[in-house]
């Protein structure tokens, strides 16, 4: 029986007695008496046991039954993720997927995205990013994944194990993210509009000290080395009064340079619809994100960075023939940013450099400030908007088609699938920079006369051109086999596929060779009455990168399950459903780092040659080797096993996902340290070998308690945790010392002196190892501690103290969703710990290092510092010093604890009952307001927690989102 677009449909019965039975494919069947009555109004209830029994979830290169899958595999819906308000996709998986980790270290438009590891990280030297896959293909490219609309996404999953990435081989290591987006189904158009509009506020923006706090420090600095103050009372005073701004300036260049609050929206437009014969689904969106960078009202240009992005999808699906359908994907992003003529980079180098005495803001005839001789000849604010401006386009366009010829006609449960996908990426850059005009600005003691010289003269706009292009042709055949015969189950899969990637304007002969990669891929699944599993899985592939006959590997996996809960003497009241899976396998990872070829020797014919004759005055050129090939090269081999359950209780009102992993990657990358001078290989000669070993450990769950009341009250709890731990079992790194062994130690542990207080006086200093090998040093300067006990600090003291590495070992996430007649409010917290945090050569941290009066001095350290005089029982950092070598080399005193909470984001809404939204055509009316990085706890205060090592870069902002979303 087929029923039209709006569901209606007509039969004729013979008599009032005939019985109507109405069944649809994941509804209970229902059954009626015919009656007097002619029209019927029918709602079927779902079948949430057969959903549950039918439910997939996307893996690799297909789908399978959650029930019989024996892989690790976490998934988090679009509703989820749509709560945080930010164009990098990236930014929204934090917390709320078991096994990932992230981590922003800027909030830079276009720039923002965080870092993602799947289970942390296990290899030294290459590649720790996963494998992204999207509609079936690979696509990492100019992390295309990241700026995809959320409001286009179907499907996330994180594929972890073995079982679930041997199937891509060399390539699935690091786990793999497969990212599916929507598509159309039958019935009539649907069209969805939804808006946002956010208020953004940069976090954590440096504090720095004021000018007359910097002076006086300058002038403690050179008491702590027994020499006369530079500056005066009277000096001091005017900079405190600010009787005299222009020659005793006090400027905040954080203050003046950045913003207080910008702007964001973010707004899609969708369709979908379709009969039984063509589906599709279209949707079109734009951003507009607008940087923190205040612009000067003299300009005719813009300075400030501001990301305006349009995306557009289509997905259509068409039935040609009964057993043959063909889809199409087009996807095209049209990106364009601006930024200042200096680069972010230079931008905040620039404001941690100039300190508040250095300039004022503008001369008092309103020139812009310069300096003479010293560093940071221009100003911060003059550098921001008087320097020029950067243009980038991104364009990037995918396209997917692939069909499936089902021929169960010939065979029940075969079918064959093809997919072909060209992706191109064009990179633009257009930098339009120039010299501003710059006055040193003097005043005659004598007669009070304004004298200005010329630092620097304006120049025109200038303009550079920068282009890059990228293209990849990929495609893939494959037959699938699914059959049940009674209570056996069994599915099989053979796949070919084939990639090519081209770096068109490459700047090198080499670089502009395609990287090529083709293989095969097989895996066959078994079940016995939906009790005991079996799966099997093999990637056969290679890369063009690789010695030949050394290109190709093998990488199988096998996992099993027990679903404890189908045995026939298990009582499911309270415990609904209970699996117990395990895998091993072998992946591979190919981004081993090093460069490509590494099996060809190279060699430099420009090198320095000898010269000779009476007054040797003529040469000869020479040749040098440049690199010394490894005919074993190849890829990191990841041993992978992974043991866990899947539980549900009281009726899947409660689900619990918990997995133990651990992974031995062997064959990594590395530059050899062991082999010796005398040898006769330079360094930079030194052969590379597949010599590193690690090992990664950890446990992960998630929770997720979901109930509706019978009054219509929703509730739900959602959490997620995940802890790793990896050491280094192997690097080749030579010791003399057991505590300079860097084997047993956290993937990038730092390495430095222990620091074990601060010198109280001269006694303190007399009675302590000496410490000359870093100059001169006194009363409140660090302390090392001599572990090789010789009596002296040396190079020999040195020895690792970070425990962990910089990047987070434990990321979880909770959060909790209500909802009641039409309202719903939720928020969600993530957090990180087991990371080090240094504020390493941040030099706002690490005043005067560069000499007395340079450089900006963080709040931080000066409201901590030792003083002497005082009582320094709770200094936490060093005297104040000149050039101190002894205080900023690397030690334990500058390790911080990086672990943090954070309210991700809150949200509350408003459904409007669609009674009334019906009348004029609505379906769906939602209102909204959203809030994303609301507050942090951490140990740091001074900087965010997830910023790099230093004293930070661009902040990260918090969002206050304001939205509305209408389906018609």
């Amino acid at each position: 029986m087929k029923t039209d677009i709006e569901g209606k449909f007509l039969v004729e019965a013979d008599s009032k007695q005939d019985s109507l039975i109405i069944s649809f494919v994941g509804y209970i069947t229902y059954a009626l008496v015919i009656g007097d009555q002619r029209d019927f109004v029918i709602q079927l209830e779902i079948d949430e046991e057969q959903q549950k029994l039918d439910e997939v979830v996307v893996v690799g290169f297909g789908t399978q039954k959650k029930t019989t899958m024996v892989g690790a595999v976490s998934s988090v819906s679009v509703g989820e993720i749509r709560k945080v308000s930010t164009p990098s996709l990236s930014n929204t998986i934090g917390g709320k997927i078991a096994g990932v980790i992230t981590r922003q270290a800027s909030g830079e438009p276009g720039y923002d995205a965080a870092s993602v590891y799947i289970r942390g990280i296990a290899s030294i030297s290459g590649g720790r990013n996963p494998l992204v896959i999207v509609d079936g293909v690979e696509r990492e490219l100019q992390t295309y994944w990241n700026t995809i609309n959320i409001e286009e996404i179907a499907d996330f999953t994180v594929l972890k194990d073995a079982t679930a990435t041997a199937v891509y081989g060399n390539r699935g290591a690091n786990g793999v993210i497969v990212i599916t987006t929507k598509r159309g189904a039958v019935g009539k158009p649907r069209v969805t509009f939804r808006s946002e509009f956010a208020t953004v506020s940069p976090l954590r923006v440096p504090k720095v000290i004021d000018a007359y706090e910097y002076a006086s420090l300058h002038n403690e600095a050179l008491a702590n080395i027994g020499e006369a103050p530079r500056y005066t009372s009277e000096e001091l005073n005017k900079f405190k009064d600010g009787s005299d701004p222009y020659i005793y300036p006090n400027v905040d260049w954080y203050d003046v340079v950045l913003k207080k609050n910008t702007k964001q929206t973010i707004n899609n437009l969708g369709v979908s619809g379709g009969t039984e014969y063509v589906k599709y689904y279209v949707n079109l969106g734009y951003t507009l994100q607008e940087g923190i960078y205040n612009e000067s009202s003299l300009n005719n240009f813009k300075t400030n960075a501001l990301l305006n992005r349009y995306q557009f999808r289509s997905n259509v699906d068409m039935q040609l023939a009964p057993d043959f359908t063909l889809n199409l994907g087009l996807s095209g992003i049209v990106s364009g940013t601006n930024y200042p003529g200096v680069g972010t980079q230079s931008a905040f180098a620039i404001m941690e450099l100039v300190t508040p005495l250095m300039y004022p803001l503008t001369n008092p005839d309103g020139s812009a400030p310069g300096a003479i001789g010293v560093d940071g000849a221009v100003n911060p604010y003059t550098l921001l908007t008087q320097m020029g401006y950067t243009k980038q386009f991104y364009n990037t366009l995918v396209s997917n088609l692939n069909f499936k010829w089902d021929l169960s006609s010939w065979l029940p449960g075969l079918a064959v699938r093809g997919l072909v996908a060209y992706d191109v990426v064009d990179i633009t850059q257009n930098i339009r920079t120039k010299s501003p005009e710059t006055y040193h600005y003097t005043r005659d003691v004598a007669t009070g006369e304004d004298i200005y010289t010329l630092v620097s003269s304006e120049s025109a706009l200038g303009y550079g051109l920068a282009n890059e292009n990228y293209k990849t042709l990929y495609g893939d055949l494959s037959i699938t086999y699914d059959k049940a015969i009674g209570a056996h189950s069994l599915s099989a899969l053979l796949l070919g596929n084939k990639r090519e990637f081209t770096n068109v304007n490459a700047g090198s002969s080499i670089a502009n060779l395609p990287e090529r990669r083709q293989g095969l891929v097989g895996r066959l699944t078994y079940n016995y009455d939906m009790r005991y599993l079996l799966e099997l899985n093999a990637g056969y592939n290679g890369s063009e990168n690789f010695p030949k006959g050394k290109q190709y590997g093998l990488f199988p996996s096998v996992g099993a399950g027990w679903v404890v809960s189908n045995e026939h003497f298990w009582n499911k009241s309270i415990v609904n459903m209970l699996k117990l899976r395990a895998s091993y396998g072998l992946v591979g990872n190919d981004q081993i780092g090093g460069g490509r070829f590494l099996f060809l020797s190279s060699y430099n014919k420009s090198a320095a040659g000898y010269v000779y004759g009476l007054n040797q005055n003529n040469s000869i050129g020479g040749k040098s080797e440049g690199s010394v090939g490894n005919l074993n090269v190849t890829w990191e081999k990841a041993y992978k096993s992974n043991v866990g359950a899947d539980i549900e209780l009281f009726n899947s009102a409660v689900s619990f996902q918990g997995d133990y992993f651990y992974e031995l990657r062997k064959d990594q990358l590395l530059r050899r340290s062991s082999v010796p001078w005398y040898s006769g290989y330079p360094t930079g000669v030194i052969p590379y070998g597949n010599i590193g070993t690690t090992s990664n450990w950890g446990v992960e769950g998630s929770l997720q308690v979901r109930k509706t009341t019978g009054s219509g009250f929703y509730y739900s709890f959602l959490g997620n945790f995940t802890y790793t731990k990896n050491k280094v079992i192997e690097n080749d790194v030579p010791y003399i010392y057991e505590h300079q062994n860097p084997r047993g130690h956290a993937i990038g542990a730092s390495s430095g002196y222990i620091a074990t207080g601060f010198f109280r006086d001269e006694a303190d200093i007399a009675n302590s190892p000496s410490q000359s090998i870093f100059g001169t040093y006194g009363p409140g300067d660090i302390k090392y501690q001599d572990l090789n006990e010789n009596g002296r600090i040396d190079l020999e003291d040195i020895t690792f103290f970070g425990e962990y590495g910089p990047e987070p070992l434990v990321m979880y996430g909770f959060g909790t969703t209500l909802a009641w007649k039409g309202f719903d409010a939720s928020v969600f917290f993530t957090g990180a710990a087991n990371r080090d945090f240094f504020y390493g050569a941040g030099w706002p941290m690490r005043p005067f290092f560069a000499g007395v009066g340079k450089y900006n001095v963080l709040r931080e350290y000066y409201d901590n510092r030792w003083v002497p005089g005082e009582n320094n029982a709770d200094a936490i950092y060093p005297a104040i010093r000149a050039a101190s070598e002894n205080n900023y080399i690397s030690s334990s005193l500058w390790r911080k604890n990086g672990n943090y909470l954070r309210i991700k984001n809150a949200e509350v809404g408003y459904t409007f009952d669609s009674h009334i939204t019906s009348r004029v055509g609505v379906s769906n009316l939602r209102l909204f307001v959203q809030g994303t990085n609301l507050h942090t706890w951490d140990h740091i205060k001074a900087i965010d927690p997830e910023s790099n090592y230093g004293t930070g870069a661009h902040p990260i902002s918090r969002n206050i989102n304001f939205g509305i979303n209408v389906i018609f």
